[in-house]
């Protein structure tokens, strides 16, 4: 499959390597790596109560450092000798349509992730975020099925 600008979802399971692994195989200029971290707010009554309130930032603040490390030593690992750009993004919503959100405001061509593989009595409670980005984004994208 010949592309040009891949995006690569990861959540650092076990499942979503098999994108990685296959993504390292693509023919391709430029790839990006994209972890996305959920955040809550906390409650202001709750802030007030603890001693250090910026403890929350700072804390946040290591995970986004920890993770863009991930990223980027996942990068060495897979892509060597490949151009790789890694990005970290704090969401309070919907995983599915902050991807689909970051491949529009980029140039992307495809985006590559990896199906859990739950089957449809399992996507019917849980939701599938490779499902919402199937039927949301304009991208083409390539579902690699989890390895076994």
């Amino acid at each position: 499959m010949q592309s040009q600008n891949i995006l690569v979802t990861t959540d650092f399971s076990t499942v979503s390597f098999a994108a990685l692994t296959y993504a390292a195989k693509m023919q391709v200029n430029q790839i990006t790596l994209l972890s996305i971290v959920q955040s809550g707010d906390v409650p202001p009554d709750l802030l007030k109560q603890m001693p250090n309130p910026n403890a929350v930032q700072e804390y946040r603040a290591d995970v986004l450092k920890q993770t863009k490390a991930k990223l980027d030593s996942i990068a060495a690992q897979y892509f060597t000798g490949k151009q790789v750009h890694t990005d970290v993004i704090v969401c309070n919503e919907d995983v599915a349509s902050e991807i689909c959100k970051y491949a529009n405001s980029y140039p992307i061509d495809i985006i590559v992730m990896t199906g859990q593989g739950r089957g449809a009595l399992g996507n019917l409670f849980v939701g599938s975020t490779v499902q919402k980005v199937l039927r949301m984004t304009k991208h083409p994208v390539l579902v690699i099925p989890k390895e076994e």
